[in-house]
């Protein structure tokens, strides 16, 4: 069985592009470096959100719900495009998020009610967040809804089917370029992308190496969190279950989601890079985060690295007008 086996609502525009950061390498003196632009999903600003979306609300619509139930932090892009995706498919979106309204509304969620989307705050944490969905769902059923609830961030299996596919797509570009080999470094929140990735490449018998740098789970939680998503996505393929113990996980710095306006110096000196040599935007609470984990890689001896930039182009610019940007 193949993703293509699975209900899929089309919502990005694929592939996405797989580039050489070529001037950044001529600054540093090493390379190669490989950026795979899921900034350019082309859906909703969304970035690589589109990508379990598509399997998400594929499998809402075929069966039969009428309301999609999300969370997340108040920047989140699966939010924002969870939102948008519920109204091209006629569904209603209502999206919780924990604590309290923050004083200024990020673009991302601006995004979200202007698509109609229903917003409330939980008043409890993050790590509470999954159960909140669910009591939202269920009050929704009471009230006549058919309501789905996903697990924040879009971490279930069926999201994480878009990121199967999505690595039989860079499998092709890399092949496409001369590579059978590469280092693979991405930004981890929910989960969902690198288990796909890691059922994706095990079914392909890729020979890469993928490093998860976690910004919003501890990697003691992190680690159970990923093998559940592993073993649920690679049983929806009927496919073996891949080791979840093969990606490097590392914590990103400045502990889980930094205040918007205040990364670390090491990921602000990082962004400012990509911005001045390849024009690449990176949002303070993943990408910039993550991007030093693969210049440092890239300073080692081995393939080339691919930086996979997830997007949250929302956020970077809220960054930008509210807290003065990342550079």
């Amino acid at each position: 069985m193949t993703p293509c086996d699975h209900p899929r609502l089309e919502l990005g525009s694929w592939p996405t592009p797989l580039i050489r950061a070529n001037r950044l390498e001529a600054r540093l003196g090493c390379g190669p470096l490989l950026i795979k632009r899921d900034d350019l999903a082309g859906f909703a600003v969304a970035g690589n959100k589109a990508r379990p979306l598509e399997y998400i609300l594929g499998r809402a619509v075929a069966d039969g719900y009428d309301t999609l139930v999300v969370g997340g932090v108040p920047t989140s892009n699966f939010c924002q495009g969870a939102a948008v995706a519920a109204r091209t498919a006629g569904l209603d979106c209502h999206i919780v998020l924990p604590g309290i309204p923050p004083p200024h509304q990020a673009a991302s969620l601006a995004l979200a009610v202007a698509s109609g989307a229903h917003v409330s705050f939980s008043g409890g944490p993050r790590d509470q967040l999954d159960e909140a969905i669910r009591d939202r769902a269920t009050e929704l059923d009471r009230n006549g809804r058919s309501a789905l609830a996903i697990p924040r961030g879009g971490a279930n299996a069926t999201g994480s089917l878009g990121f199967v596919r999505a690595a039989n797509e860079l499998s092709y570009q890399l092949a496409a370029r001369g590579h059978d080999r590469a280092r693979i470094v991405l930004a981890v929140g929910s989960g969902a992308s690198i288990a796909g990735l890691l059922v994706g490449a095990s079914r392909l018998a890729a020979r890469w190496t993928l490093t998860g740098v976690s910004v919003s789970r501890p990697l003691a939680r992190l680690g159970p969190h990923l093998r559940h998503l592993v073993h649920g996505c690679a049983d929806l393929l009927g496919a073996a279950r891949p080791d979840p113990a093969v990606p490097g996980l590392v914590q990103a710095p400045g502990g889980l989601h930094t205040p918007t306006g205040a990364p670390t110096a090491e990921a602000r000196s990082a962004a400012r890079l990509a911005l001045v040599t390849e024009g690449l935007v990176l949002d303070d609470d993943y990408t910039a985060r993550a991007f030093p984990t693969a210049l440092r890689q890239l300073g080692e001896v081995g393939p080339p690295v691919v930086f996979w930039h997830t997007g949250g182009l929302a956020g970077a610019i809220s960054s930008y007008l509210i807290g003065g940007g990342t550079p």
